[in-house]
């Protein structure tokens, strides 16, 4: 590192890890890990009335909170964990949405058909892959998103930036890469410890009995909002811009 004479991070975690190996602050330069904005825009008539296509192509209720999972569906995202912290908690009038493919799918297909169709019972839904461009109306469709890895795979995360761009509060483990930089436990979303089996069961609740209550949910909304704000390619491209300038100096 001592070669090198200027270094882009992208959060906290990044920039503490430079940090660690003796990286000067006048070398650091924040450059955020970032998303198209001119694509997730939630207010586009567009997203919305796919979203309410996909809501009833699913067969969700308007009144139905619905809690997403979208990306590789692989151990190490531990969908399994979040299908069966949901199914515990039974929450009522709740789906639970999973957008993508992977080696799990097949478990938790097995795990929700044992596990649902009875009176009040969660329902657990799957959508297939769906490329960048598809992703917005899957995001409108939520009302949590949640990522709860719990290794060292998530070493970011950017399905966060793109939920909270479209105006989705988010639940995470402390072990995923942007959750010191976008998820403020109660404020922007809710984080819990990846090392308590029962927590993200509990940071579920505490979620959903949130978003339920109008005053609430506006609250969260607007922080996600001032949070994400700053997740730009601008902002990035601000930081390489710093970064390159340094190296005249």
């Amino acid at each position: 590192f001592s070669q090198f004479a200027s270094f882009l991070y992208v959060g906290k975690a990044n920039r503490e890890y430079f940090e660690a190996f003796g990286v000067p602050a006048r070398k650091l330069f924040f450059a955020p890990h970032s998303t198209n904005g001119e694509l997730f825009i939630r207010d586009d008539p567009s997203n919305r009335a796919k979203a309410e296509e996909l809501r009833h192509k699913l067969d969700l209720q308007p009144s139905t909170s619905v809690v997403l999972f979208a990306g590789k569906l692989i151990e190490a995202k531990q969908p399994m964990m979040l299908l069966r912290s949901l199914l515990d908690l039974r929450a009522p009038d709740t789906a639970m949405v999973f957008v993508g493919e992977g080696p799990e799918k097949d478990r938790l297909q097995r795990l929700a058909s044992e596990r649902t169709g009875g009176v009040g019972a969660v329902k657990v839904r799957f959508l297939p892959f769906a490329n960048q461009s598809e992703m917005p109306s899957r995001y409108l469709l939520a009302d949590l998103f949640v990522l709860p890895s719990i290794g060292v795979y998530e070493t970011w995360g950017l399905a966060i930036n793109e939920a909270m761009q479209m105006g989705v509060p988010c639940l995470v483990s402390n072990r995923v890469g942007c959750q010191q930089d976008l998820v403020t436990h109660g404020e922007t979303g809710w984080v819990f410890d990846s090392g308590d089996p029962r927590a993200l069961g509990q940071a579920l609740s505490v979620a959903l009995e949130q978003l339920r209550s109008p005053t609430r949910r506006e609250q969260i909304t607007k922080a996600v909002d001032r949070r994400i704000a700053g997740y730009t390619y601008e902002r990035t491209s601000e930081g390489l811009l710093g970064a390159l300038t340094a190296l005249r100096a």
